[in-house]
């Protein structure tokens, strides 16, 4: 396995591609990594993963307090295909958000969702498999749009950060 602590560098230098894809004259793209924390000493309980959350964000320079529980996803490995939907077929699709349907062709989409596969398969190498995740709130950036996401492995927890801006 990959040093933990280096995935938050690594999947913004992945990610490098895919948001130059997704970027449209209008709008740039951003994907990322909050810091990671280890999930040792988190006592087990129906709000492990809110703790778990506000400790990543403790870990950053957000200042973010969490008011909502996180809305744990069904299975584990979610996350993953909502990173692939969001890129190729979702709201961070510049076809997406003008009414042209041919803004972007098959095959960068295509592309598009080979990068996403990349980053979750990067993220993963450094953190292990990721056991559960959920949709968590999170600090108003400004953004036009984003999406966090808590990810949570048998050592490690952080968040994916996914969204677009002017």
């Amino acid at each position: 396995m990959l040093n933990p602590l280096d995935a938050p560098d690594a999947v913004s230098a992945a990610a490098e591609p895919l948001e130059d894809l997704l970027d449209d004259c209008n709008h740039v793209t951003s994907i990322r990594l909050f810091p990671v924390v280890p999930v040792a000493g988190m006592t087990p309980g129906h709000d492990r993963m809110k703790r778990l959350a506000q400790a990543v964000y403790d870990a950053g320079v957000s200042g973010h307090r969490i008011g909502t529980p996180v809305d744990p996803f069904e299975s584990p490995q979610a996350w993953r295909r909502i990173l692939r939907h969001q890129v190729t077929d979702g709201g961070m699709q510049p076809a997406n958000r003008y009414a042209d349907p041919d803004l972007r062709r098959p095959a960068e989409i295509r592309k598009a969702g080979e990068l996403a596969d990349g980053i979750a398969d990067l993220i993963e190498a450094h953190l292990g498999i990721v056991r559960s995740s959920g949709d968590v709130s999170g600090p108003h950036t400004g953004d036009i749009w984003s999406r966090n996401v808590l990810l949570v492995t048998s050592d490690w927890a952080t968040i994916l950060y996914l969204g677009f801006s002017d």
